[in-house]
């Protein structure tokens, strides 16, 4: 089992570079899952899918859209590619139902304050993205493959969980949720609100119908959160351990330095191991200059006016001036993080767009060169 974890700010080909490295894996006959908790639609379309998303269905064969790898091998040796696009209330309720018992899951999702869960869903992406990943390890994928949000909250897909598994084993919150109940059934509640001061004064700042429904709730949940905070701490332990997951972060030449930097310093104060830095959107260089000249000249001998051939020289000046100050970056970049990342790529800009199986393949190839 490999995890990949693939993180870069936004416009740098991310999504792309993810798709086309779990392609390459279902290409060598892995049964590979690219998930995406990018809330963007990026993935479907370097896919080249009419839709894909993580269905509300509990139906596990529903869960993710299984990619058709026809359009680019005719046969031999070749894995599986499945696609999620993570979507939260889905996968939230997929959790309840795997993990509590059919009564406890009902009352769960019928509940108010879950109901208001599901519609107000900030933070719960990060959250639900490793409660998804734990889920595709279950399923038994020998490879996964996570495109990251396309930002520096990034981060937010390994911080908010561990935080979350901290936060439900303060003894405090394990005491209300393992006691509330009792004291509310009990009537002590009823006949004194200076029984338990700890509800009282919550009462009094959120007002009695909103925190005994929030708390209810709570003592309900109880077993669904610390069993997430328990796989999440696992889950952890498994991004931790680089004989298991990389990961890899993607750039282009106008952001490389500044992200290599941030995002090499922020994994590894994390304890997390990079493995790789792709560059992304190179220009490639301009091989022979003096031919293309004389290409020029001979072109003008052929009629071509001048205005015309010292605009083609412009642009080809202006190309060639770009594509240097690219392999400068590049340089500064492999001198300064080669011996800190094992692996550094550079992929060229595709003169067409990322869209199909195709020109994955295409970013693919040149990943493996």
């Amino acid at each position: 089992m490999r995890i990949h974890i693939f993180v870069g700010t936004g416009g740098v080909g991310k999504t792309s570079v993810t798709a086309a490295s779990a392609l390459s894996a279902a290409l060598q006959g892995e049964r590979a899952l690219v998930l995406t908790i990018d809330p963007a639609r990026r993935l479907r379309t370097a896919l080249g899918l009419d839709a894909i998303n993580d269905a509300s269905s509990a139906d596990a064969a529903r869960l993710q859209q299984q990619v058709s790898l026809d359009s680019i091998s005719s046969g031999g040796t070749r894995g599986e590619l499945h696609a999620v696009m993570l979507d939260v209330a889905s996968s939230l309720n997929r959790a309840v139902r795997l993990h509590a018992s059919p009564k406890q899951a009902e009352e769960i999702l019928a509940h108010p304050i879950y109901q208001v869960l599901l519609r107000s869903l900030a933070g719960m992406q990060e959250l639900m993205a490793v409660e998804r990943l734990d889920q595709a390890i279950a399923e038994g994928f020998e490879s996964v493959y996570v495109d990251t949000a396309p930002s520096r909250h990034a981060l937010e897909f390994v911080d908010k969980p561990e935080f979350f598994a901290q936060l439900v084993s303060f003894p405090i919150v394990r005491l209300v949720g393992k006691t509330y109940r009792w004291w509310e059934k009990s009537g002590i509640g009823r006949f004194s609100r200076g029984t338990f001061e700890l509800y009282t004064r919550v009462e009094d700042m959120l007002g009695s119908h909103l925190t005994r429904q929030v708390l209810d709730f709570f003592s309900i949940f109880r077993g669904i959160a610390e069993g997430y905070a328990h796989r999440a701490r696992h889950t952890a332990e498994l991004l931790r351990d680089p004989a298991i997951t990389s990961f890899t972060v993607v750039t282009n030449p106008l952001k490389a330095v500044r992200d290599a930097d941030f995002f090499l310093k922020e994994l590894e104060r994390r304890r997390f191991h990079v493995s790789s830095l792709v560059m992304n959107r190179v220009w490639p260089r301009l091989e022979n200059m003096s031919r293309i000249n004389d290409s020029l000249t001979t072109a003008t001998a052929a009629g071509m006016d001048d205005a015309t051939r010292e605009a083609l020289r412009g642009t080809i000046a202006w190309y060639d001036a770009v594509s240097r100050s690219h392999q400068t970056v590049w340089n500064h970049v492999h001198s300064s993080y080669s011996q800190r990342i094992p692996h550094l790529v550079q992929v060229p800009e595709l003169p067409e767009d990322i869209a199909g199986l195709p020109a994955l393949q295409h970013i693919a190839q040149h990943m493996k060169a």
